[in-house]
């Protein structure tokens, strides 16, 4: 009987901790896979719909939740789209944390469309989806330098959970490559060589996104010292990391030294193997 009951206890707190989840599906698709891609769209984004609307998924706070930050919010939203075959979520409302409650809630309408990269804005880091120069959706910039191809407009940020003197500090980086700025010459459309270099300067953004990452776990950041500590941490490796972009863009010779870039690559992709304990 004891053991019973703490079972349960411990069933009932894990609860507690997320948020409330409400779905009105109208149309389930087939689900797709736990890793498959699925797009978020904020408020003021965009979206014409070329796709199947299968539904509505809002997340609230239950009056005991704490797991209920942004981020941790679209997850659950993200993995609830998946379950119904929906590879996007267009958020329709967002109320930011405040003194009634601690939680992002949010509603949002989510479909399945045939090409869900065509709506995209942005394109967060993921080492299984690499870049094509349909991302480069920007109009061609005059630039100094009339030979540049592509440029890219990729980087990271880092953002918090709502922070009181009773709860945890969570801090989320994210690495995004811009969609709408970066451009590509409509005669470089087949120059996979440098495609690569393109890639390469959105993995040194996520390299960087590690390194803060790592910075972040090394100290104590909590609720008093969140805006200096953070701050001044990110600052830091922000600079580090505009200095590396630049070095990469020089040695290279914009990827057209393919002896350089290789040896780019090969330390890039050796520094974020080394940095695999913090890719979130």
């Amino acid at each position: 009987m004891q053991r019973g009951i703490i079972i349960f206890a411990t069933l009932f707190m894990f609860a507690a901790c997320s948020p409330k989840l409400r779905s009105v599906i109208n149309n389930p698709q087939e689900p797709l896979g736990t890793h498959e891609m699925v797009l978020v769209l904020g408020i003021q984004d965009p979206f014409e719909n070329d796709g199947i609307d299968i539904g509505v998924l809002i997340s609230s706070d239950n009056g005991f939740s704490t797991n209920c930050s942004y981020y941790e919010v679209i997850e659950h939203l993200k993995n609830l789209a998946r379950e119904n075959g929906a590879n996007i979520v267009k958020i329709t409302e967002h109320a930011v944390p405040d003194r009634l409650s601690s939680c992002d809630r949010i509603s949002a309408n989510i479909y399945k469309v045939p090409n869900f990269r065509k709506h995209e804005k942005e394109v967060e880091w993921n080492e299984k989806r690499k870049l094509t120069w349909e991302d480069f959706k920007g109009k061609q910039k005059i630039v100094s330098n009339n030979g540049v191809g592509a440029q890219s407009y990729c980087g990271f940020g880092f953002q918090s959970n709502y922070v009181t003197a009773f709860s945890k500090t969570k801090i989320f980086v994210r690495t995004t490559f811009d969609c709408d700025l970066s451009w590509v010459r409509e005669d470089q459309i087949n120059n996979a060589e440098l495609l690569n270099h393109e890639q390469f300067h959105f993995n040194l953004s996520e390299l960087y996104a590690r390194q803060l990452r790592k910075r972040f776990a090394e100290v104590e950041i909590n609720a008093f010292n969140l805006n200096v500590q953070a701050n001044t941490i990110f600052k830091q490796v922000y600079t580090e990391y505009l200095e590396r972009q630049e070095a990469y863009d020089y040695e290279t010779n914009h990827g057209l030294d393919q002896e350089k870039q290789n040896e780019w690559q090969f330390t890039i992709e050796n520094e974020l193997a080394a940095l695999s304990l913090y890719t979130e």
